[in-house]
């Protein structure tokens, strides 16, 4: 009994450890309450522990829900591999989150847009960085705030769009299709969820959300204030806002997104955004958040390699790309 038991515990400290040395991260987090003309953000943000001369800032602009400052440290692995490259990394709860003021659901991108405005305002301020080597890094939804962005504020340098759709409705079209795809669902199951999303569309785009109740379309209905921020921002589509790009734009793509459909981003990119401007990195084994394929949808794989490993769940080619749009 007492062999079982200290075999048990040498197991546990050599876990222990793993999980200690593979948690650890080569940079230096610090964090601070930022005043915005609305209230505060809650910041945080990732130092590189070397620095042989000022660093860059990539600004993380996180996609849809109620995403807290480092994406419950799923930013980590990005922001280390950006923090070797003598980069700072930074990002903040979402207005209502954690220990920022406000509320996300009341936001449209322009709101969004302005968020990262004060933001890097209070970075070139506060920290010592490199005013040319200043970028925005937006994720899916923030994909849209970061070409806004890009174009509006003089001081971002550049852009890393990951996995970001062109217009709103087409891409909730694409992904309703894919997911179910994904999951087996039969063709005729498609075809009648996608009538019942059709329906409540035609609510939305009247903002009728008293008539969308009383069809008990859903079963559990969308809250007023997620139904206020889809009507608010359901009529996206940046095509626009790319046309005007001049500066460098990396667009990040992945081979397994079933969110968005990378082939007509990269398609509508190419054709909106000038040559000379754009970059674009096919990752292969990639899904919408850059993670493998095993982790499409999470699960007790994706927690437990997360916690043992939390780099190894993301598709390498990943963060060579991000390595390569800022040297």
């Amino acid at each position: 009994m007492k062999k079982f038991i200290v075999i048990l515990v040498l197991v546990l400290l050599t876990l222990g450890g793993i999980i200690l040395y593979n948690n650890q991260f080569d940079m230096k987090i610090e964090t601070e309450q930022v005043k915005t003309r609305t209230g505060s953000l809650a910041v945080e943000y990732a130092m590189p522990k070397k620095q042989s001369d000022k660093p860059g800032l990539v600004l993380f602009v996180h996609g849809d829900g109620p995403a807290n400052k480092n994406s419950d440290t799923g930013y980590y692995p990005a922001w280390e591999t950006l923090a070797q490259e003598n980069y700072i990394s930074i990002s903040w709860d979402k207005a209502g989150v954690g220990e920022s003021t406000g509320n996300w659901l009341k936001q449209d991108m322009t709101d969004r847009a302005k968020e990262v405005d004060e933001v890097l305002e209070w970075a070139l301020a506060n920290l010592d960085i490199d005013p040319e080597k200043v970028g925005v890094w937006g994720a899916s939804q923030g994909g849209w705030v970061i070409s806004k962005v890009l174009n509006q504020n003089e001081d971002v340098k550049f852009a890393i769009g990951v996995a970001p759709a062109v217009n709103w409705m087409r891409q909730g079209r694409y992904n309703a299709i894919a997911d179910m795809t994904d999951q087996g669902v039969s063709q005729e199951d498609i075809d009648k969820e996608l009538n019942r999303q059709d329906k409540v569309n035609a609510f939305l785009e009247t903002n009728g959300y008293d008539s969308y109740l009383a069809s008990h379309l859903d079963e559990d209905p969308l809250a007023k204030d997620r139904w206020d921020f889809i009507y608010k921002n359901m009529s996206l589509d940046n095509s626009d806002e790319l046309k005007e790009i001049r500066k460098p734009y990396y667009l990040i793509i992945g081979d397994h997104d079933i969110n968005v459909d990378t082939e007509e981003t990269e398609r509508i990119y190419q054709d909106l955004i000038p040559e000379q401007y754009l970059t674009v990195f096919n990752i292969k084994n990639a899904t919408h958040r850059m993670v493998k394929p095993r982790h499409q949808r999470d699960n007790l794989l994706t927690v437990v390699e997360s916690i043992f490993n939390p780099r190894e769940i993301f598709a390498p080619e990943y963060f060579k790309a991000l390595k390569e749009c800022v040297r």
